[in-house]
């Protein structure tokens, strides 16, 4: 039987650190294989990017983390979870920014548990709080996991979200 995970978590933004980074990739790779996408191959340099964009640009790009608070240093596998988003103009549109959420990520491990609903709302709180500070008018989220679009719909709903369209693949 695995141990328990542990209770406590930390909500920060990716500290720039190797470590951070390796346990972003490690999780987004883990994310990865459980999109609609998993057909296409995993880029850890497209992660790393990502990191990379968040570290220089913090005002357009964050990357927040829940971790365990008494991690100094994450392992590999140590992010309980974290959320990417962008703060950008709408196309058609200027003067206001739109912050949207290109992944939101729960560590496989904690799925289904309490700890893991607890991440996942916590995070929806910093990205809401990273939008705010930005002076985004609107926060958007696109679900791409595909295998329970459902239970991603019900989460959403009781965060205070609401519907405004849809995603649609062929």
């Amino acid at each position: 039987m695995s141990p328990r995970p542990k209770s406590n978590m930390t909500v920060r933004l990716a500290n720039g650190s190797e470590s951070d980074c390796r346990a972003g990739v490690f999780l987004a790779q883990e994310a990865h294989r459980n999109t609609i996408f998993r057909d296409i191959p995993f880029s850890e340099d497209k992660a790393r990017a990502v990191f990379e964009k968040a570290i220089a640009e913090p005002g357009r790009f964050g990357l927040i983390y829940a971790v365990p608070s008494d991690d100094e240093l994450l392992s590999e596998d140590g992010l309980h979870g974290f959320a990417s988003v962008h703060a950008g103009e709408y196309f058609l549109g200027t003067g206001a920014l739109i912050a949207t959420v290109q992944t939101l990520n729960i560590s496989r491990r904690l799925t289904g548990t309490m700890l893991g609903g607890k991440v996942a709302l916590r995070l929806v709180q910093a990205v809401r709080h990273w939008a705010k500070e930005r002076g985004c008018a609107h926060f958007m989220v696109h679900v791409t996991n595909g295998d329970n679009a459902e239970e991603a719909d019900r989460f959403f709903r009781r965060c205070g979200m609401v519907t405004v369209g849809g995603n649609y693949l062929s």
